[in-house]
């Protein structure tokens, strides 16, 4: 079997059905599609029953509540695929998505991490698509440094199986992709990008990112910069260093008692306006007074 697909399930029957049908659907049909029921109180299990009885590639697991990482661990335990994926229930695939995909990784049988594009927030006012350059990093910590923390997401990736031997998600941790990419860029050999295939992401009112727990966010990069042993005083790393800065700035507006060191930016290397008026900011006032007029300018 070619490819493993992961799908948590918890209170998602309104969306569920969509998710799977979106996946059996593909042109690409050698995978198994794992539904692990983490405990949910609602007809989610009973739905992915219903469905996995008219198609053998679906396998359902019920569980006990352990949480998001603690059920994508579960499935990746029992995985059987030489590749691994992870879809939210309540996000979708595009059509003939995951032949390309695995097309990509079949002609370049090296690749150990393949990320695809993403339309985030469907159906909203701010829907919007990021799409990759279509890039080979024989050093993934060049991935990371070309604006890496703006999208430390598992759901747009296929992974090699062996990379999960001796790595999980973190089940104490929120925004448990940042610490998963983290490990797996300690270990993987390169990463691709591409601009074929769409993960289809629906914003969801009650998750970890709607809650604007930004504090947790920065705390996870912090983590990660340690870990990879990252001088984000070092010019390469600027566009990291950033990424957490505009992390800290709205995590320091919900009373985040995070500070980042002061780092001096080069700001020519910034492409937009906001990151330019960002690194003036840290540049003239240092971290913590530019957070203090942040919050006060964001009250406006």
């Amino acid at each position: 079997m070619k490819l493993s697909i992961i799908v948590p399930i918890y209170n998602v029957e309104s969306t569920l059905e969509r998710c799977i049908r979106s996946i059996v659907q593909q042109s690409f049909t050698d995978f198994e599609l794992l539904l692990v029921d983490d405990g949910t109180p609602d007809n989610s299990g009973h739905i992915a029953d219903e469905l996995a009885s008219n198609d053998e590639r679906i396998r359902v697991f019920h569980k006990s509540n352990g949480g998001l990482s603690d059920a994508r661990n579960y499935g990746i335990d029992r995985a059987k695929g030489e590749y691994i994926t992870f879809v939210d229930s309540d996000d979708e695939l595009a059509p003939d998505t995951l032949l390309p995909l695995m097309q990509t990784l079949s002609e370049q049988t090296d690749i150990d991490i393949l990320e695809y594009p993403v339309t985030e927030r469907k159906g909203r006012p701010d829907e919007h698509v990021f799409k990759p350059e279509n890039m080979a990093f024989e050093d993934p910590m060049e991935w990371l440094a070309d604006k890496g923390f703006t999208h430390c997401w598992a759901c747009n990736k296929i992974f090699r199986a062996t990379l999960f031997d001796n790595v999980r998600f973190k089940k104490d941790k929120k925004y448990e992709d940042v610490y998963l990419i983290g490990d797996m860029l300690n270990i993987c050999h390169n990463i691709v990008t591409t601009q074929r295939g769409m993960y289809i992401y629906h914003w969801n009112d009650t998750g970890i990112v709607a809650q604007n727990n930004m504090h947790l966010l920065l705390e996870a990069q912090i983590e990660v910069v340690k870990l990879l042993n990252i001088d984000t005083t070092h010019p390469k790393w600027h566009q990291l260093y950033m990424d957490m800065f505009t992390a800290q700035l709205y995590a320091y507006c919900n009373n985040s008692r995070i500070l980042l060191q002061n780092n001096k930016v080069k700001m020519k290397q910034f492409a937009t306006k906001n990151e330019r008026i960002k690194a003036a900011l840290l540049n003239i006032f240092g971290v913590k007074v530019a957070c203090i007029l942040f919050k006060l300018l964001h009250r406006q």
